[in-house]
């Protein structure tokens, strides 16, 4: 994690990626050879300087304070600086001698550069390289805006430190070659990153003596970003880990309905899994089984459903019971199981999920209303209620989409509730969004999870994992 950190950090204390893409004008093939050389074989020189400067990072945010640590890692930044700039200086005489020697224009861009140069550009191939991760867990907007302060306080330090490596770099390529410069710029490098880390540990001392303090595995992640917000690199989110369950909280203890209810006629426990089965002997209808021990609104939800035979299902969220059924019971349901129990009849919103139709499974349907379905699988809806409702985009063909859905088999769901905007993923796909602007709509309140039976079939669902945000 330390080395991340150097990474991550460098980019926003140096100049280097303010060179990145910028061209050495009118380079030969030959030319460009030979820096792509020079810059490799000063590889082990750059390391170390990343190295050092990680471990000096790492310094300022040690607890409790260690101000003779800090001294050393800045110490030892100074001789790694020198030494890459010796080294630097030695492979830049060579070529400088050489046939392939560089013209003024040519070295300037170099030096912009940072001094390292990769695929014909000038680029950040020196320390600074790399980025950052942007995520601390469980951030709060007042620790988020003690980092801030803490990176813009520190900044004209570290703009400071970014000239000063600058100069350091235009030490080693200059002609002729000047040893006692290049000593007198690396001793002030190592005087700025020592006043940057200082001032970054005094400014961390405050925030953890606060309200604001963070935890260790937040000061980890603000290691990873170089100890400030500035400079970070454009990055990707992490793919979704279906099997992650951190501030998640399970619905399904795996061996009994434990919190759920339903008509037993239907529901049992098999195999590790919630198991559902209407058959011809036992026709249910529509029927739910309801988690009792959970309300919410704003959340994640995350589970795996398997539905076998031509049947159809679902699972509902933001639910409510006992509220009038609109849809008729079929005569042999009613013979079978009497009549309605509203108990174990759900009203709102469905991620709905028929393997065997062509066009239900990720859609967003709301049950027993009058709004019915509103966002079909592939379409981005925004409505209000039992207003009107507005195709906004579309996120693929609806059959060539259903190519996701598993036939007889397990398959993961995510759906994702905040505010008015409801989202469907199925196995690590968007199916369905819907925005729904109407704060009195049936699809807007906290309400119940649960699962639906309907028609001859038999579904199975197990882990059951909730994120409750509200």
């Amino acid at each position: 994690m330390v080395k991340l950190a150097c990474l991550a950090a460098l980019t926003s204390l140096s100049l280097f990626a303010q060179g990145a893409g910028r061209g050495i004008p009118g380079l030969t093939e030959e030319q460009t050879a030979a820096l792509a050389r020079m810059t490799a074989a000063l590889a082990p020189e750059v390391q170390s300087v990343t190295a050092a400067r990680g471990a000096l990072i790492t310094a300022a945010f040690a607890e409790p304070r260690n101000d003779a640590a800090i001294r050393a890692r800045a110490e030892a930044v100074g001789v790694a600086e020198l030494a890459l700039a010796n080294a630097r200086a030695d492979a830049f005489g060579k070529l400088q001698a050489s046939s392939l020697k560089l013209a003024q224009a040519q070295v300037a861009a170099l030096i912009r550069a940072g001094g390292a140069f990769r695929g014909g550009q000038a680029g950040p191939g020196g320390p600074a390289g790399g980025g950052g991760r942007g995520t601390i867990p469980n951030i709060r907007q007042p620790q988020t805006t003690a980092l801030t302060k803490l990176t813009t306080d520190v900044m004209p330090l570290t703009r400071a430190l970014a000239t000063t490596r600058t100069d350091l770099t235009a030490a080693a390529f200059a002609e002729p070659c000047n040893d006692r410069a290049i000593r007198s710029k690396a001793e002030a490098v190592k005087t700025a990153e020592l006043a940057v880390a200082n001032a970054r540990a005094g400014a961390f001392a405050k925030i953890q003596a606060s309200a604001n303090r963070l935890a260790p595995d937040q000061v980890a992640a603000f290691l990873v970003m170089g100890g400030s917000f500035a400079g970070l690199a454009f990055t990707q989110p992490e793919p979704l880990n279906f099997a992650e369950h951190e501030g998640y909280v399970s619905l399904f203890d795996g061996v009994s309905l434990k919190g759920w209810d339903g008509n037993p006629k239907f529901w049992r426990v098999e195999g590790g899994a919630i198991v559902g089965e209407s058959t011809v002997e036992n026709p249910s209808g529509n029927t739910y089984l309801v988690y009792r021990d959970l309300e919410a609104k704003d959340f994640t939800l995350k589970f795996e459903m398997k539905v076998e035979g031509n049947g159809g299902s679902g699972f509902q969220y933001r639910s409510r019971t006992g509220l009038p059924w609109l849809a008729n019971i079929a005569d042999n349901v009613t013979a079978n199981v009497g009549p309605v129990n509203l108990n174990w009849m759900m009203t709102g919103p469905q991620a709905d999920f028929w393997p065997s139709s062509r066009d239900w499974t990720g859609q967003f349907y709301s049950e027993n209303t009058p709004m019915r379905i509103l966002a079909w699988r592939g379409q981005v809806v925004e409505g209000a209620g039992l207003g009107r409702k507005r195709l906004m985009g579309n996120i693929g063909d609806r059959q060539v989409l259903g190519g996701v859905v598993k036939m007889n088999d397990w398959n993961e769901y995510t759906v994702i509730a905040r505010g008015g905007t409801c989202i469907h993923i199925l196995n690590s796909q968007l199916l369905a969004v819907m925005v729904d602007d109407d704060p009195a709509s049936s699809n807007n309140q906290s309400g119940l999870f649960g699962i639906e039976i309907e028609a001859t079939t038999k579904v199975s669902v197990r882990n059951i994992w909730v994120k409750k945000l509200n």
